[in-house]
């Protein structure tokens, strides 16, 4: 919901856009916007399409819920799609909105490889806020060993809302290992180093009528445009949204191991403890992961002045005290506050 979204907006505004890299933990009592379900919508389809979109968490075990691969999302959706080719929800006849309605309460899971993830742009749905917004999950039927581009199928969108971001955070779902691409602020991707993952969504299906002209819809990408986004984007106006659940259903991908280190003199062997008595335990140390992640922005010195690490960044840990983490960023280590990071 990129392009008519941002056209939408003021031109100040277009230039906004989140830099978060991957899930945060965000704290919804500081949002405004968290009650408002129709979030700043002035339309009666615009309030229907955000209601859709703001939808709660529910128990999953009280539903048949159907495991579609993208053969069968597509056909699930067809009959719908062919009968309001061009059409917005404001066009449908009243057979079409009742029918619209019966779809809109559907659960499915749907299966495919994450390529490519990013922040949405402010949108209504979200009362126009940059800080919080939906992340875009673009799923194709096989991966990709690069950004979607000319040529290359049109994926399924799946998005992730404010809401729900915190549960899926907590459960250990992160962006940067499930995409194979990142898409940049405002151009560009950036490869996660490893391939697309296979993952199963399953949430709400959403008719985002906002997307339902040939600009957005179409089986293949036929152009690449300036800013880095593809037309048309996506195979359906449908999408999985609000995504209520992911489940990787791949291994992840090896992690290669450091080689051990050497050392040029080795240590003599500690002098055995006297009879009838027995050395004090030494003290555990809690093993260093090999990464962190940053959870809110800070600015760092780098070789060529300072810049800025937006939430969601991983970078390398050498080490951590009570109080700080030392990270190796551009190839320099340095000190940043352990409060700004995931580690306990």
């Amino acid at each position: 919901m990129i392009l008519s979204s941002l056209a939408a907006l003021p031109v100040s505004a277009q230039r906004r856009l989140s830099d978060d890299r991957d899930l945060i933990p965000i704290d919804l009592t500081s949002w405004d916007c968290v009650d408002k379900l129709d979030g700043s919508a002035k339309t009666q389809d615009g309030v229907e399409r955000n209601r859709g979109k703001n939808r709660s968490m529910v128990d999953l075990s009280r539903f048949n819920i159907p495991d579609l691969d993208t053969v069968g999302f597509l056909r699930a959706v067809s009959q719908f799609d062919a009968q309001t080719k061009g059409k917005r929800r404001k066009d449908l006849s009243y057979a079409q909105k009742i029918q619209l309605a019966g779809i809109e309460r559907e659960i499915v899971s749907f299966t495919g490889y994450l390529v490519l993830a990013y922040p949405g742009p402010p949108e209504t749905t979200n009362c126009g806020s940059v800080d919080f917004h939906d992340w875009h999950m673009e799923v194709f039927e096989k991966p990709l060993d690069h950004p979607p581009t000319i040529g290359d199928p049109t994926p399924i969108i799946c998005e992730i809302t404010p809401r729900l971001q915190t549960m899926f955070y907590e459960q250990g779902i992160r962006m940067q290992d499930l995409a194979a691409f990142m898409r940049l602020p405002y151009e560009g991707h950036e490869p996660n180093g490893h391939p697309a993952r296979k993952v199963r969504f399953t949430g709400y299906l959403l008719w985002d009528d906002d997307h339902n002209g040939t600009a957005d819809i179409g089986p293949r990408i036929a152009e690449k445009m300036k800013n880095g986004y593809q037309k048309p984007w996506r195979s359906t106006a449908f999408e999985i949204h609000p995504v209520l659940k992911i489940e990787v259903l791949d291994a992840p991908p090896p992690v290669p191991m450091p080689a051990p280190a050497v050392s040029p003199k080795a240590e003599p062997p500690p002098a055995a403890a006297p009879l009838g008595t027995s050395a004090p335990a030494a003290p555990a140390t809690p093993e260093l992961p090999t990464t962190v992640t940053i959870l809110k922005p800070i600015k760092v010195k780098i070789p060529y002045g300072e810049t800025m690490l937006p939430a969601g960044t991983k970078v390398e840990v050498v080490a951590r005290t009570a109080q700080s983490v030392t990270i190796r960023y551009l190839g320099q280590d340095m000190v940043v506050p352990l409060t700004a990071t995931d580690l306990p």
